[in-house]
This record gives C-alpha cells, structure tokens and sequence, in this order.
C-alpha cells in the first residue's frame, strides 16, 4: 500500500511542471487577472507539492526513502523558486490589492501597466488614448507607450495621425502618432518628419511633403505627391512599385499598375502589358508571368491561374510560377483534394496535384 501511494505521489508530481506552464492561461480572458477563484486556483496549483509532502508528515510517512521533512523542505524551495520565474508573488499582491495586471491601471495617485508601477507617472491626470486596449497614455506632462515614458514627447500635443477610410478598408486605431515637433511609431520617433505634414496613407505607409515611409523605414527616392496605395502592402509613384519597404527593380508602366488580385498571397497585378505576380519576402518581390495574357487572366483555386491559353501553378515553396505545359485551359478546374484521384485539379484528359502531373484520365 505504501509503495502505491508513492508512485501516485510520484505521478502526481510529474503533472505539476505542466500545471505551472499552463496556469498563465487561467488569466487570458479580459478581467480573469483580478478573478479571486482564478487566484485560489492559482495558489493550489503553485502549492500542490507542498500539500503532498505536508500529508506525508501529518500521517509520518517517508517518500520512498526520503524523510517527509526532507521532501517537504525540497518542494517548498522548488515552489519558491518556480513562481518567482513565473512572478507569481507580484501578481498574487495585485490580484489581492484589487490591482489589474492587463494593460494600464489607476489606483490613488499610482499608475500600473501589466501590473507594474510606472516610475513618475500620475494617476490624478492619467488617461489611455487610442484604442480600447490602449497602448498609448497621458498624464499631465508625460506620454507613454507600453508602460514606457516617450523621452521628449510633448503631452499637451501629443494625437493620433487620422488613419484613412481608403480602399483597404483600414479604418482601425491611428497607428501613427505626432506631438508638435515629432511623428511617433509605437513609441519611437520617426526620423525626420514633419508632424504638421505628416498623413497616414494607409497599412503601414506614411508620408509628410518631403519623403514616404512603410514604418520607420525611410523609401528611398519615393514621390510623396504621386505616391498610392494599391493595397496595405502595395503601392507606387509615378516611377517605381513598391512591395513593403522594397523597391522592384522590374521595369513597370506606373501609370497603368494596377492590382488584379489581392487575396492573402495570392497577389497578382498588371501594367496592362504583363501579368506580375507577388513573392513577399524575396529580394525582387514581383515576378513577370512569361506569356500570360492579363487581359483574360482568371484566378482559381489552391494556387493555380490560367489565361485563355495556358495554366500555372503558384509554388510559394520554391518563390516561382510553374507553366503546365500539357493543360488544357479551356477545361481546367482547380478544387478541393480528391483521395481517389491523388489529385487537386484536372482538366479533360488529366489529374494535377501541387502543379504536377499526377495521370491521364482513363
């Protein structure tokens, strides 16, 4: 019977590393961090091996052949040690002092983000601006930014840079932020501009009368009167396209660019000459289609696309548009997988999996 009840212990032991790694998740929701049950919970968990060991000594029993009082000591050190790596004994005196350890949180004169006291801020005239959950705050001389003071911000100035209702639709939270002498991305200073100039145009592109930014990066050479935005990730001037921060080095008609798809990475545009498609994250992010007729271009699913004429293949894996040579575009459909046929398209005379031949039809 002894020797059972040590493996149970043992067992019950062995669950409690996976206990620990997953109690945060008792705090996820919005309003759990102040929860007195979630804290209850929390404390049995974290003291779950010292219960074991105190159960041992109460009834006078060894673990194995270890003495209560040995194990007992061990667990309360290891416990100790554990919720001072996960800063439970912070989060434990917040919880009991009615403090939230979500985002900022004013109590008397003391200002707290994510629970801890923020140095010279002051709770008489704090205030969160920005969205619901608010990144950005104000007291009467600072402006802080997860928690952290701006060096040099201006409170009484400080305000979001309208963001655009344009056609992306992006109409969240200003994601750019001014004073009267800077412009700030998520509390840092963006160089050099000029906050009486400065506009949101939309994802993450900004500009003021001299230069045009995609976040803190400054695009070389970009035209900030003819700049725009073809999508949040996309945009040109009158001489160059632009993917993220990158420059494409392809040779494009500017004026006749213009996006035929934009539909998760399945990106396609044209100048009305040729059909470009979009590998994000590659040195030349934009690719021309050889012999693709943008006039009759037709997106279809799990990555294939097709003219008139012929049928290609997107293979994101290998950043290239593979050419199937032998379908037949006229009857080509692209759908779900179908486990008969090993297949995810096919055409009148053949079956197509990832862009590869997989049989002719019988």
């Amino acid at each position: 019977m002894k020797l059972f009840l040590d493996i149970l212990s043992t067992l019950g032991l062995l669950i409690w590393p996976l206990l620990m790694m997953m109690s945060p998740m008792l705090f996820d929701a919005p309003g759990s961090e102040s929860s007195k049950s979630n804290l209850a919970f929390l404390l049995l968990v974290i003291f779950y091996p010292v219960i074991i060991f105190v159960g041992y000594k109460l009834f006078g029993m060894t673990y194995f052949r270890i003495s209560a009082d040995r194990a007992l000591l061990t667990s309360v050190v290891l416990m100790v040690l554990v919720a001072l790596v996960f800063g439970y004994p912070r989060f434990i005196m917040n919880v009991v002092s009615g403090i939230s350890g979500n985002g900022y949180f004013v109590k008397g004169d003391k200002v707290y983000y994510d629970g801890k006291s923020i140095a010279g801020a002051q709770g008489s005239t704090f205030k969160t601006i920005g969205e619901k959950y608010a990144r950005y705050a104000v007291d009467e001389k600072h402006v802080y930014f997860d928690g952290l003071m701006i060096v040099g911000a201006e409170a009484a100035s400080f305000t979001g840079v309208s963001n655009p209702n344009n056609q992306t639709g992006d109409v969240r939270s200003s994601l750019f932020w001014k004073d009267q002498a800077h412009v700030y991305l998520e509390g840092r200073q963006l160089p050099d501009a000029k906050p009486a100039e400065f506009r949101h145009l939309g994802g993450r592109y900004g500009s003021d009368s001299q230069q045009v930014y995609y976040g803190w990066q400054v695009l070389q050479g970009a035209n900030p009167v003819s700049f725009q935005l073809l999508s949040p990730d996309i945009a040109k001037d009158d001489k160059q396209v632009f993917v993220f921060d990158k420059v494409c080095r392809l040779s494009v008609s500017t004026a006749e660019f213009r996006m035929l798809s934009n539909q998760d990475l399945a990106v396609y545009a044209t100048d009305g000459q040729h059909l470009f498609v979009v590998f994000f994250g590659t040195p030349e992010p934009l690719q021309i289609v050889a012999d693709a007729d943008p006039a009759t271009f037709t997106l279809l699913e799990r990555a294939y696309f097709k003219d008139n004429k012929r049928v290609y293949y997107r293979d994101s894996s290998l950043n290239k548009v593979i050419w199937l040579e032998a379908a037949d575009a006229s009857s080509f459909v692209a759908g779900n997988y179908d486990v008969n046929t090993d297949s995810d398209a096919h055409d009148v005379s053949r079956y197509y999996l990832g862009g590869k031949l997989v049989a002719a039809k019988k």
